[in-house]
């Protein structure tokens, strides 16, 4: 009898936090990409963090993965969301045939165009042909690998999912907001809040963002109708239950910062809430929003554009209202985790010849 397909995910931050979250039942599973389903598909699946990873993180996001260079022989498919370099190794130096690797692409684009020339850039085209697969969660990003020459036949799109049961329990609401309010949050570098605090700067809005310090540099002195608190995952859903809307402020995506799909996992996270969403325009997000049904599409770096687009939901909360159920029904029709991780376990197999 054959034994159980065994997968280990590289995943590009700390997940162990999260990962008991979960289990509690205290998070969604949004941010382990699958794994939890995967035991329905008759795979072992694993991750790898240890004090090391946690050590080199602290100096350099590049060499994170180093270390499960020593464990990953044993697994048949690595599933990776970082660590170009580790790849570059083991598929690329080392010509190893096994484990099989497969990218999760929330970043090649981006990190294609920002390294053009010299040895980095080489090693990363190098580690990226030498993938067995890359699976992109957008049509954008499949369609940007093939003008590159990645081949068709490891070339995958797969619509991400989302925890739609949990983003439908009602979870207690964190004490940093309280009242009617906007809501926007994000981790990644490619969030524009200042455009954001600029366009409700002096407006009846109130808004609260949760985000890392280092986004909001920008932003010389907070409008007293704008709060601010840490991003911290588990309180995220209670913040957009209790939202008006929310907002996805994005740079251009000329500007290359931040991964290709920033601000996606807030995306579905608040259109399962039943939230209209106001979003820069970016490809990245249209295979799952539909601007003017799901909420409102602006440009980017635009403060006029955007201050009347919160203005005009702010004030009519009936339209905010009915834009947030259609967004909800359309999630819950095909983007929810189960449809996303049943995908995934097939390219898993297909790539390690099952």
């Amino acid at each position: 009898m054959m034994s159980k397909l065994r997968v280990l995910y590289l995943y590009a931050g700390a997940r162990r936090k999260q990962y008991e979250d979960y289990k509690k039942g205290d998070a969604p599973d949004i941010y382990l990409v699958g794994l939890n389903y995967m035991t329905n598909h008759d795979i072992e699946a694993t991750f790898f963090e240890n004090r090391l990873t946690e050590f080199i993180r602290k100096y350099s996001f590049n060499l994170i993965q180093l270390p499960a260079l020593f464990v990953m022989r044993s697994y048949d498919v690595i599933f990776s969301g970082s660590g170009f370099l580790t790849l570059f190794i083991a598929k690329y130096l080392l010509r190893w045939k096994r484990p099989k690797w497969v990218i999760y692409n929330t970043y090649l684009s981006n990190l294609l165009k920002r390294n053009t020339r010299g040895l980095k850039a080489w090693v990363i085209r190098k580690a990226i042909f030498s993938a067995d697969a890359i699976v992109c969660p957008s049509q954008a990003q499949q369609e940007f690998l093939r003008n590159i020459g990645f081949p068709e036949e490891k070339n995958f799109h797969v619509p991400f999912g989302i925890d739609y049961d949990f983003y439908n329990k009602k979870v207690a609401l964190p004490e940093e907001v309280s009242g009617r309010y906007v809501f926007a949050a994000g981790r990644d570098v490619g969030r524009d809040f200042k455009t954001l605090v600029d366009a409700v700067k002096d407006t009846s809005v109130r808004l609260h963002i949760a985000t890392f310090p280092r986004n909001l540099t920008r932003i010389e002195k907070m409008p007293s109708n704008v709060t601010v608190s840490h991003f911290v995952p588990a309180k995220i859903p209670a913040l957009i239950q209790n939202s008006e809307f929310v907002v996805i402020p994005t740079i251009p995506e000329k500007k290359s910062a931040g991964s290709d799909c920033s601000g996606q996992y807030f995306l579905l996270g608040s259109m399962s809430c039943a939230k209209a969403v106001i979003t820069s325009a970016r490809d990245t997000l249209f295979d799952y929003f539909k601007g003017g049904e799901h909420g409102i599409i602006v440009m980017p770096e635009s403060v006029s554009e955007l201050r009347e687009a919160v203005l005009s939901l702010w004030n009519n909360p009936e339209r905010a209202k009915k834009m947030g159920n259609a967004a909800r029904e359309h999630i819950r029709s095909g983007f929810t985790m189960e449809k996303f991780s049943e995908k995934l376990a097939k390219i898993f197999y297909k790539v390690a010849g099952r």
